[in-house]
């Protein structure tokens, strides 16, 4: 064997019809370690994956009778380049969803008969390879670099709707930092990959869509390629708001008009029917009130409680000027509420806390 490989060494990259290479069929044949260990000499790498999903060490912990030694080998002795995913090769699930860990115990959990030394060891060697990777994918989002994330991601083969950190995958991650560059190559790994996840999923503590998070934190060029691959723009995050609700709470008056341009409701409602135009009303935004009111939306719609926009906007205490304009704008007057209020005891309302505050009061009723 060993003068075999001296006059073909790249003999141990080759490949049968399964994808297995030599160190493969070594281990599948139950071969001796010093065969194991003279193919890792020739840097045979124990963390290239078959056709199944399963590399070396699927196969060496998954052998039974075990074979303690052989999985100590490729522990000790192999290099684990796999083109950069290492030791993180143990954590991989295969085909069948199982890591090469989960195959070095049995159904009921417990080491199987032979691993009960070598299981914590490689356990260890796993958090040290994820702690090793988290810190360089980390510091290339705060860098902003995105040539080395997008080298450390597909090199480890990184699922990329993984958690890396506080719960939440690189995508959110690189929103949440701040890092556009890298949050836009994120994006074009997952839908090359039509990992759909990375790009729908909303984040655990806050039920934020990708597509929400690049709105709240004004990130325009992920913001422009998600909508680009395609993600649902009416998809619902906290309360029932959608992407479109955030835009227009936030002012985005551009924001509104692309989302509204990829097809998102116009006249979408939260969990207690407020509409993306009501949202715009309450703080103010009249261009985007007009922009929605042009796109379909109804500019005399209701809530659950029956308020309109104008009603919000008196809600808000917003200044006389902006009461005229939404008016002008197509805001009726005689609307009244699911308890019998008319926009006018809205007014009063209003004009009661603008007094107490100093400011001037709406007449318009």
């Amino acid at each position: 064997m060993r003068e075999w490989l001296q006059r073909e060494p790249a003999a141990i990259r080759w490949r049968d019809e399964q994808g297995n290479t030599p160190l493969h069929t070594a281990i599948q044949s139950r071969c001796e370690p010093a065969l194991i260990n003279t193919l890792l000499a020739h840097r045979a790498d124990p963390a290239i994956a078959n056709c199944d999903g399963d590399t070396c060490m699927h196969l060496a912990l998954g052998l039974r009778p075990t074979m303690p030694a052989v999985v100590q080998s490729l522990l000790d002795h192999g290099r684990w380049y796999g083109g950069g995913i290492g030791l993180g090769a143990l954590g991989k699930p295969n085909r069948h969803g199982r890591s090469a860990l989960e195959l070095g115990k049995d159904v009921g959990g417990a080491p199987a008969l032979g691993h009960a030394a070598i299981l914590p060891a490689l356990e260890d060697a796993l958090v040290d390879w994820m702690n090793g990777f988290r810190t360089s994918v980390l510091s290339g989002i705060e860098a902003d670099d995105a040539a080395a994330v997008r080298h450390l991601v597909t090199s480890a083969d990184w699922s990329l709707d993984m958690p890396i950190k506080d719960g939440l995958d690189l995508l959110q991650l690189a929103l949440r930092n701040k890092a556009p560059r890298v949050a836009c190559a994120l994006i074009d790994l997952a839908a090359a990959v039509d990992n759909r996840a990375v790009l729908e999923q909303a984040e655990p503590a806050m039920g934020m869509t990708p597509l929400m998070t690049a709105i709240a934190l004004g990130a325009d060029a992920p913001f422009a390629r998600l909508l680009l691959h395609g993600v649902p723009v009416d998809a619902r995050g906290p309360l029932g708001i959608t992407a479109l609700h955030l835009a227009a709470a936030l002012g985005q008056l551009r924001a509104v008009q692309q989302l509204v341009a990829y097809g998102a409701d116009p006249d979408v409602r939260d969990d207690a029917g407020t509409s993306p135009m009501m949202v715009a009303a309450s703080d103010g935004y009249l261009d985007i009130v007009k922009s929605l009111r042009d796109a379909g939306g109804n500019i005399n719609g209701r809530d659950t409680l029956g308020r309109t926009p104008l009603m919000y906007a008196h809600m808000s205490d917003q200044p006389p000027g902006f009461i005229f304009k939404i008016i002008v704008a197509g805001a009726r007057t005689d609307m009244v509420d699911g308890k019998g209020a008319t926009v006018r005891d809205y007014q009063l309302e209003s004009n009661m806390r603008r007094v107490a505050k100093g400011e001037s009061v709406c007449t318009i009723l």
